[in-house]
């Protein structure tokens, strides 16, 4: 039997960051994950860190992505100074191209909510877009810039903090599948793993798409996966000055010249499987849009369980089990809500409050 001041199941973004955060402030934390850190959608995503142009209403969750952008720049240089990793952040803007009238309408109603909520939209003609995204050579309708928003290379994100969570000190247990939550009277004790019990007198639930155990979590948890398909080109470096993106996917290019095309949105359970339906898709779309994919080589492909909220907003806070938290069901925001909700957490955690 292994006790710990507070248990944290998933090693994924959102429970690395959480480990880090709790331990950097005193606390004796484990972190338990059935694969390896990082292993399953945190990795498997493109990095876009896409506060505005995917927000259909003001709301709570507009709002928390907003903080979650402002604490980018110095979460990620913390991280980077305790790992000595390098984890490619860079404030390039997000380009939306609308293609039809339709779209348009959509996007000009998105953004006069936004802008009278003070944040930053340039509205760009189909000659403004080719000027300053070259590689876009389609007929468009208009172009949607959110300048203030970025990308990172997630996968190397997630080995940074792989190894912040260590130099904090968090206890990292690998390979170690939760079986079922420990509970008496009401209260949170730990958890029964394939390894041994582990005692705590908080767990939180960073489990992602696998936040309801197969249904043995003790409270209702609304999320399922979905699957997204990511294809990987690699093209001549600078071939994109921004992330794009459509209706129909994105593309965002790496500094060292890999272009990452995507996703399907897929609601076919846990199976990470590469289709031809969803890669013809991907391709076909995102065609329309540049024709310069045309002539890049291809790399590889994976797939990614995302963990979809049926109630469209993160599954965040305490359960009613004492001791027994939740943070999972990002969905699209996971990477860009990391420092945020690790923040949010931690102030739950420590002072039954938060901001």
């Amino acid at each position: 039997m292994r006790h710990s001041q507070i248990l944290i199941l998933g090693g994924g973004i959102i429970g690395t960051a959480l480990a880090e955060e709790l331990a950097r402030r005193g606390k004796h934390v484990t972190l338990i994950e059935r694969s390896t850190v990082g292993a399953e959608a945190s990795s498997a995503a493109a990095g876009i860190l896409a506060s505005q142009v995917d927000l259909v209403e003001p709301g709570p969750l507009f709002d928390l992505c907003q903080q979650g952008r402002a604490m980018y720049p110095a979460w990620v240089a913390r991280l980077e100074r305790a790992s000595g990793i390098s984890v490619g952040y860079h404030k390039d803007g997000i380009l939306y191209i609308a293609r039809t009238a339709s779209e348009e309408r959509v996007m000009q109603r998105r953004i006069r909510w936004q802008q009278t909520l003070g944040v930053r939209v340039k509205v760009w003609s189909p000659a403004q877009v080719r000027r300053h995204e070259p590689a876009i050579d389609a007929d468009i309708c208009r172009g949607f810039f959110f300048p203030d928003d970025a990308q990172v290379d997630n996968a190397v994100l997630m080995q940074a903090l792989a190894r912040a969570c260590r130099v904090a000190g968090v206890s990292v247990r690998e390979h170690t599948t939760v079986r079922r939550l420990l509970v008496r009277q009401g209260v949170v004790r730990g958890v029964d793993t394939d390894r041994g019990r582990m005692e705590a007198p908080v767990v939180v639930n960073c489990l992602g798409s696998w936040a309801p155990l197969g249904g043995r979590f003790p409270v209702p948890v609304p999320v399922e996966p979905v699957r997204g398909q990511i294809l990987v080109f690699r093209g001549p470096r600078g071939l994109l000055r921004h992330s794009v993106m459509t209706e129909h996917g994105y593309m965002v290019q790496r500094r060292d010249g890999r272009i990452l095309l995507g996703s399907t949105v897929e609601h076919v359970g846990y199976d990470k499987s590469l289709t031809v339906e969803g890669m013809h898709k991907i391709l076909s779309g995102l065609r329309r849009f540049s024709s310069a994919i045309n002539h890049c080589t291809f790399v590889e492909s994976w797939a990614g369980l995302r963990p979809y909220s049926r109630t469209h907003q993160p599954v965040m806070g305490p359960t009613r089990i004492a001791g027994l938290y939740l943070a999972t069901g990002h969905f699209r925001h996971g990477i860009l809500l990391a420092p945020v909700t690790a923040h949010v957490i931690t102030e739950l955690l420590l002072h039954r409050r938060s901001s």
